[in-house]
């Protein structure tokens, strides 16, 4: 075949394979998963595409004479994928299994209905939900099985167990604790297969950045860059309080440092009384009151707080939020919110408030729980603040003393407490936002005129982005220790992670790359708004069991710096358009061109490595998730871009640069469209 035939069967499959993903996406959320699959990801002529797409791009590849031994190599690795794909779709077996206690069973039922009888039995001797110290939530999930050979197996979450070529996996389990149901799966070959593209493919990636004159080593040589004049703005709020009666700061502060039992983790009171600010008033701080004053104005001055008009917006009024506000208010006001007095049960430490049922306990005590913040609240109101810091003090004894085991160090209670005093960054968006923007005007300008930013300015600049740096570190790091948890999982983190990639990108690189400062801050600027708006209240949480595996954090760690990067290249993209000349837009080009590649490949390794977690966790490497698939779609869709030698569209500075715009539609559907819109298994993500 000609090479022009070559093409268009290779990249013309690709265009026609995203296209078919992209539909079957939403008439999933539509019709079904069973709908989708049949009328795509199982279709006969959905594989072929990938087969035409496959042998044709490596056909092509050896036509041109192609003898860069990484690029050949990540191309065969891709196909060898695939072939690992096929091998499982065409015989791998998988289904459910319900383990009763003491009752064997040997039969897997699959997702069709159809019984498979394993070559052997199983039977459950136990299953028990292990939880985090001192709380309800579930840590892991575990299952004690007798095999029929006399052996035993333990399953848990992201511990799978193994017999006669059979992989089981902890899948769900009855309310009275004595059924466990595990997802059972055979695939003898296409796993190992897979994996062995998946090493290969690592290999390739890793090589191709040593290889000599590839694409993306010419266009490291060639980028060259401008930096813009910007102007740091002053930020400064005026308040014009109206005076409400709180405890001091010194002493609302103690009461903060009590230990309470709140969405399931003993953290500070400071911490529930911050997230009950927000919720009520939208801010933690009130009328230039810390959230634990606010608290004790709820607490023990209820009538005069209740003028105080809370943030409900016009859609919320008569709904059921608006009364959660009231509530959030009015439970604070009564201490009925506040599990504050720990008791020990049967099989954990239980955390009571003063208005709870309580178990049977001798009288002085119980007097001490129903009684402690009545007492509180008639010395505050006397102005009694020796006596409330005493009261306090009592509370917090019989705390360590009754839940010494369970609860939280001294050093994780001031990182949380540290966490919650920084963790928005509401001054700092804007400025980094401001920053951006001025920067970004002046850079198009000064680009398109050839001219240079002074030295003084861009190291005043990388000063303003170092401590930008710091400030996200801090936040992170206080995070994942009070936490005990890399911060890698949830909106606000994955917001925040972003901005932390961007700000050290444009730090250390900003002598090479100048243009990396403008669109650093922008990016840092927009994510760390994104993380105030989607997550006003970024609480600290246990993590689910499945998320526990130390893939899922280097899977997201790839996902996030990949995301950054192309961020920065769309950027770049909407400054290609605006500067003017051939070689400014070329320079640029170049510059996004360097961005890209790397982009790619941890986005790449990314996907796959979240495979393997998903192997791990749950018995299958690729479910046709939507977030999968939008992966799969935002990575075949950046390919095209690192095609420059084939595709001569992208040789085009102007077409690149609106390519580089556009395709930043993928990533966003990415992660927050299959979030909003589509769902799936990974719609928490």
């Amino acid at each position: 075949m000609k090479n022009k035939t070559l093409k268009l069967l290779s990249f013309g499959s690709m265009a026609v394979i995203i296209i078919a993903m992209v539909a079957a996406t939403f008439v999933e959320k539509s019709r079904g998963t069973d709908f989708s699959f049949s009328l795509v990801y199982h279709n006969p002529a959905f594989i072929a595409l990938w087969a035409i797409a496959a042998v044709s791009g490596l056909a092509l590849l050896f036509k041109r004479g192609v003898k860069a031994f990484f690029t050949v190599l990540l191309h065969c690795a891709m196909v060898i994928m695939l072939i690992g794909a096929l091998v499982t779709h065409l015989f791998s077996q998988e289904g459910m299994i319900s383990l009763d206690k003491g009752v064997p069973n040997s039969t897997v039922v699959t997702d069709s209905g159809k019984n498979i009888e394993l070559p052997f039995t199983m039977t459950l001797q136990e299953f028990e939900i292990e939880r985090y110290p001192g709380s309800m939530a579930p840590s892991d999930y575990r299952s004690l099985v007798n095999l029929d050979d006399g052996s035993q197996l333990e399953i848990s979450m992201n511990n799978i167990g193994k017999h006669m070529g059979w992989r089981m996996y902890q899948a769900d389990y009855s309310d009275d604790l004595q059924t466990s149901i595990l997802a059972m799966s055979k695939d003898v070959w296409g796993v190992g297969i897979t994996y062995t593209g998946y090493l290969l493919l690592l290999v390739a990636m890793l090589g191709f950045f040593f290889q000599k004159d590839s694409q993306w080593r010419a266009a490291l040589r060639k980028v060259t860059a401008a930096v813009a004049l910007v102007l740091l703005p002053l930020f400064s709020q005026a308040a014009g309080n109206v005076q409400r009666p709180v405890a001091p700061k010194e002493v609302a502060k103690e009461i903060g440092e009590l230990y309470v039992y709140y969405n399931d983790r003993i953290c500070p009171l400071q911490t529930q009384a911050r997230d009950y600010a927000l919720k009520a008033y939208g801010k933690a701080s009130v009328d230039g009151y810390t959230a634990e004053q606010v608290m004790t104005g709820w607490m023990f001055w209820y009538d005069e707080w209740q003028d105080r008009p809370l943030k409900v917006k016009a859609k919320e009024i008569g709904t059921s939020k608006e009364k959660e506000k009231y509530s959030v208010r009015d439970n604070a006001a009564s201490g009925a919110a506040f599990k504050l007095f720990p008791l020990q049960a049967a099989d954990n430490i239980r955390w009571f408030g003063s208005e709870d049922r309580l178990p049977e306990m001798e009288a002085g005590e119980e007097a001490f729980i129903r009684s402690s913040l009545s007492l509180l609240r008639e010395e505050a109101r006397s102005g009694n603040w020796d006596e409330v810091s005493r009261i306090v003090g009592q509370i917090k004894k019989y705390q360590e003393k009754n839940a010494a085991s369970v609860l939280p160090s001294a050093a994780k209670v001031k990182a949380e407490r540290a966490y919650n005093a920084i963790c928005l960054p509401k001054v700092q968006f804007m400025l980094s936002i401001t920053l951006g923007i001025i920067m970004f005007v002046l850079s198009g300008i000064w680009l398109s005129k050839g001219r240079k930013t002074p030295a003084k300015l861009a190291r005043a600049l990388a000063v303003v982005s170092w401590l930008l740096f710091a400030y996200l570190t801090a936040v992170l790091a206080l995070r994942w220790f009070a936490s005990g948890h890399m911060p890698f999982t949830g909106s606000y983190c994955v917001m925040m992670l972003i901005a932390w990639f961007s700000t050290l990108a444009m730090s250390l690189l900003y002598k090479k790359m100048p243009l990396l400062q403008p669109l650093g801050f922008l990016l840092a600027g927009f994510t760390m708004l994104m993380a105030t708006m989607s997550s006003a209240n970024p609480r600290l949480t246990h993590l689910m069991p499945v998320l526990q595996s130390p893939l899922l954090s280097i899977h997201v760690l790839s996902m996030m710096i990949s995301y950054t990067l192309l961020g920065l290249a769309m950027l770049n993209g909407i400054l290609g358009l605006i500067v003017k000349g051939r070689e400014a837009k070329e320079n640029l080009q170049n510059l996004s061109k360097v961005i890209v590649t790397p982009a790619v490949f941890l986005l790449t390794f990314g996907t796959f490595l979240g495979a393997v977690w998903a192997n791990i966790s749950w018995g299958s490497y690729w479910a046709w998730d939507p977030k999968e698939n939008w992966a799969l779609i935002t990575l075949l869709v950046y390919a095209f871009s690192i095609h420059g030698t084939s595709i001569k569209a992208f040789r085009n500075p102007t077409f690149y640069h609106i390519y580089m715009i556009v395709a930043f539609l993928s990533v966003l559907i990415t992660y927050f469209g299959v979030n909003l819109i589509l769902g799936g298994m990974h719609s928490y993500a």
